[in-house]
């Protein structure tokens, strides 16, 4: 069995509350980076969408391209 010093165990303790305070920051970074990018990608998306049918059209026509 090990045994774990005060010290070591203040340590510990300081490395997990980093690790934590790490964590929730790149959690409301990626929130916040969803909050903000998700206007801009819907419209990608939805002006993508727009485009599909005339794409189509060019890649299923029959004949030589204009």
């Amino acid at each position: 069995m090990t045994v774990v010093t005060p010290r070591v165990a203040r340590s510990r303790k300081a490395v997990r509350a980093l690790l934590t305070a790490a964590t929730w920051l790149v959690l409301a970074a990626a929130v916040l980076g969803a909050v903000y990018g998700a206007p801009g990608l819907l419209d990608a998306i939805l002006r993508f969408a727009e485009e599909v049918p005339a794409r189509w059209e060019e890649l299923t026509a029959v004949g030589p391209p204009p």
